[in-house]
């Protein structure tokens, strides 16, 4: 369907954010962690011994997914070899396989598996506070959001909606699939999901709840912040066309990857985009650490009018100077220049 603007869902992206594999059950849920919820930079208890090659496969994956996995796209591997979208395998097939960014639709929740919320708390490290895993759900989001080609967001996603870890929802009925529109709560830990599909995730569940300690529960608060967040990132969307370029060639043009290559910082992308008028650089830092990039030219750079007004304060707190970039953790900062 390559060059055919008929869109197919991003396993390549969805599993690069919420971790490897749509069918693992029990222990292996936690085992495979994803970007957004840890792996490589926050690892719980049972993370793959294998996680540090993961990680820099997985970030590729996300790589391609933000350009709209197109298969010609070239990236700088952990080698510091070029190598196009299509010569980086996702198991033993390619990565990349669009030819048109319409060709991909990209997300991180919808109707089948868990919500992203429970997937993530499934693989979130077991220290995380509350406020570090509302934040990392809200930047998962936001991969899907700044990306080329099609959004595609759950419903309820914006409101850290929850299935109570339910696999897959499809034929139950309104105690898993509600969703409160009134923002007063996420219906998480209900009860345990049916025996039917979730009797073999139920030990770990169990574990979970209590190790947790409370930490994977939200409020009002907490929802009515995720929905706002996910409103900026919808505003910076659709205000600006360079998160919705409508070509390839525009894409391999107009976008370009930093902090690629065998030096690469962990816990960084770091994908800048061009334009006629005004250039955009976007700094998805996934790890609970502030981090500073090095980038030529970053004093012609501000944080984005949306979220310099904003409700979240801790994206506020980065900011260009002379040298480089400091972005806060579990934070996606957005740059334009003056």
């Amino acid at each position: 369907l390559g060059g055919s603007e008929i869109g197919t869902f991003s396993d390549r992206m969805r599993d690069a954010v919420r971790g490897c594999c749509f069918n693992s059950e029990g222990s292996e849920i936690r085992r495979q962690q994803g970007i957004g919820n840890g792996l490589g930079v926050i690892p719980n208890e049972l993370a793959a011994d294998d996680a540090k090659s993961e990680y820099f496969t997985r970030l590729d994956h996300l790589r391609l997914g933000l350009v709209g996995n197109l298969a010609n796209f070239t990236l700088m591997n952990l080698s510091g070899e070029q190598v196009q979208g299509r010569d980086i395998l996702y198991g033993n097939d390619p990565t990349a396989y669009a030819l048109d960014p319409a060709d991909t639709i990209n997300y991180v929740s919808k109707h089948d598996n868990q919500t992203l919320w429970d997937n993530n708390q499934y693989r979130n490290a077991f220290e995380l506070s509350r406020e570090e895993r509302v934040r990392m759900h809200n930047q998962s989001l936001s991969f899907v959001l700044l990306a080329q080609g099609i959004p595609f967001i759950h419903m309820g996603s914006e409101l850290l909606r929850s299935k109570s870890f339910l696999r897959d929802s499809y034929d139950y009925a309104d105690w898993f699939n509600r969703v409160d529109f009134s923002m007063q709560d996420n219906f998480y830990h209900i009860g345990l999901p049916p025996a039917e599909k979730d009797q073999v995730n139920w030990p770990l569940i169990r574990n979970i709840i209590q190790k947790n300690q409370g930490k994977d529960q939200v409020g009002s608060k907490e929802i009515k912040f995720s929905y706002g967040i996910f409103k900026e990132f919808l505003a910076i969307r659709a205000g600006m066309p360079h998160f919705r370029l409508s070509t390839s060639d525009q894409i391999l043009e107009k976008v370009q990857f930093h902090n690629t290559g065998e030096k690469q910082q962990k816990g960084l992308i770091v994908m800048s985009i061009t334009g006629e008028n005004e250039n955009v650089l976007v700094i998805f830092n996934f790890s609970n650490k502030s981090q500073f990039f090095s980038f030529k030219n970053s004093n012609n750079y501000h944080l984005h009018p949306v979220q310099i007004t904003g409700i979240d304060k801790v994206v506020k707190q980065s900011f260009a100077s002379s040298h480089g970039f400091t972005v806060p953790g579990l934070t996606t900062a957005v740059f334009v220049t003056d």
